[in-house]
């Protein structure tokens, strides 16, 4: 199946632009799909540390299955701030 990541702040200035599709197995986990976009990043990928994906409703954990194909996912990095 195809997943369309979108990338968020520190993540979209990584070079692969604003979003990234991933082909994943059909009912792929979060985790899978986390460990796709480390490969696509490639040395990069150290930005992902801490970093989640969401779909528009929820923060997913590592082991929940992905929504249906063609679903598009967000690739939100930890934020701090005061």
């Amino acid at each position: 199946m195809t997943v369309q990541v979108e990338l968020y702040g520190r993540l979209r200035d990584a070079g692969l632009g604003a979003a990234v599709s991933l082909e994943l197995p059909e009912g792929a986990t979060a985790f899978q799909a986390l460990e796709a976009l480390r490969a696509a990043l490639g040395p990069r990928a150290a930005l992902l540390e801490g970093a989640a994906l969401a779909t528009a409703d929820a923060v997913l954990s590592g082991a929940e299955r992905l929504p249906a194909a063609q679903a598009r996912l967000a690739a939100l990095p930890p934020v701090c701030g005061g």
